[in-house]
């Protein structure tokens, strides 16, 4: 009879996900459930000021952005649209009921002079994408040790698409949006750090967690807690993943001088993909080559990294259109210096010019386009399907497409529900900016949490009921943590 910890192994492996189209509907509850927080925000006073901090308000919050997204991975997974009929019609209700005139409480100041603040505000559609894809990622990562949660959710052995393989993407692709405001800062100061003291600084910052990834290693090897050697090799795992990327972003800084990131992600994708379909043996030693040494023994992820990397430039790529509150001349491809940025109608831009300088909405269709007609296109003439094993080429477009197409609807919710004369704290529910605050921290609990169930319960063999009762106590401890980091403002950086 297998021992307890082969059953769980088993119970993740070999598995070949599930159909995009699905994944899309399931991880649409999220923008369901920030769509009823605007307009609860909006329209009562629910969320507004002291009542958001409310009891009532707190536990509806909670519901709207964590429970939803559960219910959308467990019980409702088969019946997401019924799902998303039962948060819209409770919101519309609770509109009727508790409508207030919308008004506003803190006028938003024009000031004359634009500043790094003015120019880099907090954008809630930026904070809810990144709140949502938090939450779901702390619940799958627990979530995925219970029947309760469909297998084709779970991470693909190595041809295949599913909604875990898809989050770590996103939260890839997520890191790189935040990471292009540092860039941004630069240009605008007009001040910048020599090469060897930013990448000095980058290896610094990622020393924390680089110690969580050892930490992991330390755990898994000597607390008999299951693994899934082929998901990122024998002692790589996600955080090692996380700590490298920015790090090999700075190593070639000096190449985007010579062309945009967006440009050298392609160009990465595109080298590495010809290597797994042309450089003969490579592919077999990839998926098959014995684990005789340490790079054989972790080549998922050494090699995977090629891949994350190339999600992480496009959406550092993304962040300099997207985080901006003026646009810059030319910043579907490059960041903006303070010289170049569009204040006055005196500007009369080149018809190149006036393509390649966008809005948040307009650089998001675009490049959504772009990609998802790349995607389309390679998996039509490819030899191969997605991999998030290998990080491969239709996995980075596919990842790309995704985010930037979920980050549309996500600006256009905020763009025409939300108040423009209303404050940012009014704007964004106490779920979404707590997690997206001291996201790496609550990250790092979940992680921590999960181990600890594992530990104490027999995941494998809990009914129905046990499964959901023990997701939502640690959704609610995850959410209170975050919750009481927020309210006290305290701000944990990894």
């Amino acid at each position: 009879m297998s021992s307890l910890k082969e059953r769980k192994e088993a119970f993740v492996s070999n598995l070949s996900g599930g159909e995009i189209w699905e994944i899309n509907v399931v991880t649409s509850i999220a923008l369901v459930g920030y769509f009823s927080s605007v307009v609860l925000s909006r329209y009562t006073l629910l969320f507004k000021k002291k009542e958001k901090w409310g009891l009532s308000s707190l536990l509806l919050d909670f519901l709207l952005n964590w429970i939803g997204l559960l219910l959308s991975i467990t019980i409702y997974a088969d019946y997401p649209l019924y799902l998303a009929c039962g948060i819209l019609i409770p919101t519309a209700l609770l509109t009727v009921l508790y409508y207030s005139p919308s008004r506003s409480f803190n006028k938003t100041k024009q000031e004359k002079q634009l500043t790094e603040r003015s120019y880099l505000p907090k954008k809630p559609f930026i904070t809810a994408y990144r709140g949502g894809m938090l939450i779901i990622t702390a619940l799958a990562i627990l979530g995925v040790d219970f029947k309760i949660f469909p297998r084709r959710f779970a991470k693909v052995e190595t041809w295949g698409t599913s909604l875990m393989d898809l989050g770590v993407g996103s939260f890839v692709f997520s890191l790189g949006i935040v990471s292009a405001r540092s860039v941004l800062l630069e240009n605008f100061r007009a001040k910048s750090d020599s090469y060897f003291r930013k990448l000095k600084k980058s290896l610094s910052g990622t020393t924390t967690s680089l110690i969580l990834a050892s930490l992991r290693l330390i755990f898994v090897k000597n607390l008999d807690y299951q693994e899934h050697v082929s998901e990122y090799g024998v002692h790589w795992n996600f955080f090692l993943t996380l700590v490298l990327v920015g790090p090999l972003a700075i190593s070639i800084e000096p190449l985007f001088k010579i062309a945009p990131r967006c440009t050298i992600s392609i160009i990465i994708s595109l080298t590495y993909e010809w290597f797994i379909c042309k450089k003969e043996g490579f592919l077999n030693f990839l998926l098959l080559a014995p684990r005789t040494n340490l790079i054989s023994a972790n080549r998922e992820g050494i090699f995977s990294l090629i891949g994350y990397f190339s999600i992480y430039l496009a959406g550092q790529s993304t962040g300099f259109y997207l985080l901006p509150s003026k646009p810059s001349k030319n910043n579907l491809f490059t960041p903006g210096a303070k010289n170049s940025i569009v204040s006055s109608e005196k500007w009369k831009p080149s018809i190149i010019q006036n393509l390649t300088t966008v809005t948040p909405i307009q650089g998001l269709i675009t490049w959504f386009i772009v990609y998802f007609s790349l995607f389309n296109f390679v998996l039509a003439n490819h030899d191969y399907n997605v991999s998030r094993r290998l990080a491969n080429l239709p996995y980075v477009l596919w990842v790309c497409s995704y985010n930037t197409g979920f980050l549309v609807f996500y600006s256009i919710i905020d763009e025409l529900i939300n108040s423009s004369d209303a404050s940012y704290d009014e704007k964004i529910s106490i779920s979404l900016e707590s997690i997206n605050s001291n996201g790496m921290i609550l990250f790092l609990l979940s992680n921590i949490s999960t181990g600890i169930v594992n530990l104490s319960i027999n995941t494998l063999d809990a009914s129905p009921g046990v499964s959901i009762a023990v997701l939502i106590t640690y959704s609610s401890v995850i959410a209170i943590a975050g919750g009481i980091l927020y309210h006290y403002k305290i701000f944990i950086k990894l």
